[in-house]
C-alpha cells in the first residue's frame, strides 16, 4: 500500500492562512461615519477610535439642507466582550464626564452596529478613510 505525504509547504500555507484569519478579526480602530442618529433627526456623526484607547467624535445637525448645529466629544474607549464602553471627558472642549455602554450587534471591516439599552436605539456606522463630513443633504 502506498502512503501519500503532505508537502511541508502546503502544511505551512494552511497554518499561515489559519493564523491570518484569526488576526484579521474586525476592529473598531479607525473612522466611522453614521448618516443619522436614531434619537435625533438630521444629525450625522463621525467617530475615530484610536489604537491607544482614545476617541474623538463630532456631530453635525442639518435642517432643510443647511448646517445648524455642531458638537464634539473626546475621551477613552474600550471593548469588553460584546460591550463598547465610551467615556467622554470633554464635550465641546469643556471638561465633562459622560459614560455610555453599547452592545455591539455587528462589527465587520466596513460596518458597525451598536445598541443603546434599555432604550433599544440602534446606531449604524460605516468605515470611512477620512474624518470629513458630507454636505447636508437637501431636505434633511
Amino acid at each position: 500500500m502506498r502512503r501519500t505525504a503532505i508537502f511541508p509547504g502546503l502544511a505551512s500555507i494552511a497554518l499561515f492562512a489559519s493564523a491570518a484569519s484569526l488576526a484579521a478579526e474586525p476592529t473598531l480602530v479607525g473612522i466611522w461615519f453614521s448618516p443619522f442618529q436614531p434619537d435625533e433627526d438630521g444629525v450625522m456623526s463621525l467617530i475615530e477610535f484610536r489604537a491607544d484607547g482614545t476617541f474623538r467624535e463630532e456631530f453635525r445637525k442639518c435642517n432643510g439642507g443647511d448646517f445648524v448645529g455642531y458638537q464634539t466629544e473626546s475621551g477613552t474607549w474600550s471593548v469588553e466582550g460584546d460591550t463598547e464602553h465610551l467615556v467622554a471627558d470633554k464635550i465641546n472642549g469643556d471638561p465633562a464626564m459622560a459614560a455610555s455602554d453599547y452592545k455591539i450587534t455587528l462589527l465587520t471591516d466596513n460596518e458597525r452596529r451598536i445598541r443603546l439599552d434599555p432604550q433599544g436605539l440602534v446606531f449604524v456606522g460605516h468605515r470611512v478613510r477620512a474624518f470629513e463630513f458630507p454636505d447636508c443633504a437637501s431636505g434633511i
